[in-house]
């Protein structure tokens, strides 16, 4: 999708009521979202996972909160935003070359929650297979990119940017797991 500030109107217009935050950086917004009867307040927030940006990585998530101590607002939001997150997409590339990054990426993921003081497994997250559909480039087939990225409460949904299409199906599906963990709980 490009930049987050890109993703982020393109997943707010799904929703009505929403609104992307212009300032210090476009990396976060809100939305009402309409599952069914129920209408959710979702916060949405664009997270650099360690290592997936190359402006922006982050080495480890001591270095963010010392960050965020120095009053630093880039890495004080994400980890202000990896400390309450209730649901996660994960964007992971189809092409053959960065096919790695996604099971690297989860590993990060899960060591950041950790380091964030949260328990992963608490966490759902939809990995969402992003195929770009760039004219010579290979591509690795989705059979064969699931296996690599599982977690505790988890599904795959492929994403076409081409047609816009994915983006509304994956936080649909987000929220989905997370309303089935939440009777999972109350009914033990």
């Amino acid at each position: 999708m490009g930049s987050a500030a890109k993703l982020l109107r393109h997943v707010c217009s799904f929703g009505s009521d929403s609104a992307v935050a212009d300032e210090p950086l476009p990396r976060e917004g809100r939305v009402l979202w309409a599952r069914g009867d129920v209408v959710y307040e979702i916060h949405v927030f664009f997270v650099y996972v360690r290592g997936s940006s190359w402006s922006h990585a982050i080495e480890n998530l001591v270095a963010m909160e010392a960050a965020a101590d120095n009053d630093d607002s880039v890495f004080a939001r994400e980890l202000a935003a990896l400390k309450r997150a209730q649901i996660i997409i994960l964007l992971v590339d189809d092409q053959t070359h960065r096919v790695w990054r996604g099971p690297h990426f989860t590993k990060m993921l899960r060591a950041d929650l950790v380091a964030a003081g949260r328990d992963p497994d608490t966490i759902p997250v939809v990995f969402q297979i992003y195929h770009p559909h760039q004219e010579g480039v290979p591509t690795t087939p989705t059979s064969e990119i699931v296996p690599g990225l599982t977690w505790a409460r988890c599904d795959h949904l492929e994403s076409f940017p081409g047609e816009k299409r994915g983006m509304k199906e994956a936080l649909d599906r987000a929220i989905a797991l997370y309303e089935e963990m939440m009777a999972d709980h109350e009914a033990k």
